[in-house]
C-alpha cells in the first residue's frame, strides 16, 4: 500500500501532466486553424506568407479623395522585408472591404485575390493562446533555432513581454 506522502506526490504530477495535455491540445487546435483577417494589413500579411515573404512592416498611403471613398478601398502599399529592402505596390477592394485585390510586384505578387476582412471580436482565451504561440516562437527563435511558425495574434516581431498575462479590454 502506497504511503499518503506517495499518493499526493503521485495526484499532483497526474494534475501537472493533464494541464500540460490541454494546453499541448489547445496551442495545437489554435495554431492548425486558418488565420482570422480582421485588417487589410492581416489580408496582406496572409498573401506575404504564402508567397514566403519575410517582412518586418506594412504600411499605406492613399490620398484625400481615395481616403473618403466608401464604396471602395484603395490606397498605395509599403512592405518593408526582414533585409531591409523596401517593396511598393497597391491594394484595391471593390466592395469595401470585400474583394479585395494586392498588386506587389517585387514579391511576384500581381494581382492576388486576398481573403475578405471580418470584424468579429475573438474571445480573450484565443488571443491569449495567440500571445502564447508567437511568445514561444520568439523565444525558439531568438535562442539560435529556427521555426516556421508564423506569428499571429497582436505579438510582433521582437516583442519579448510574456503572453502569461491575461487582459480582458
Amino acid at each position: 500500500m502506497m504511503a499518503e506522502k506517495d499518493r499526493r506526490y503521485l495526484l499532483a504530477a497526474g494534475m501537472a501532466v493533464s494541464v500540460l495535455m490541454c494546453l499541448m491540445l489547445a496551442v495545437a487546435i489554435q495554431s492548425a486553424r486558418s488565420p482570422e483577417i480582421r485588417t487589410h494589413k492581416d489580408a496582406i500579411a496572409y498573401a506575404l506568407r504564402q508567397q514566403g515573404v519575410s517582412y518586418r512592416e506594412i504600411t499605406f498611403s492613399q490620398t484625400w479623395e481615395e481616403s473618403v471613398n466608401l464604396r471602395v478601398f484603395n490606397a498605395a502599399v509599403q512592405v518593408r522585408l526582414a533585409d531591409g529592402r523596401t517593396f511598393h505596390g497597391w491594394i484595391g477592394c471593390e466592395q469595401g472591404d470585400r474583394v479585395c485585390f494586392l498588386v506587389l510586384r517585387g514579391a511576384g505578387i500581381n494581382g492576388a485575390r486576398l481573403p475578405d476582412i471580418h470584424y468579429r471580436r475573438r474571445p480573450a482565451w484565443q488571443r491569449w493562446i495567440d500571445q502564447v504561440i508567437a511568445w514561444f516562437s520568439e523565444q525558439w527563435t531568438s535562442s539560435g533555432y529556427s521555426s516556421k511558425m508564423p506569428a499571429t495574434g497582436n505579438c510582433h516581431p521582437g516583442t519579448t513581454s510574456s503572453p502569461f498575462s491575461v487582459s480582458f479590454s
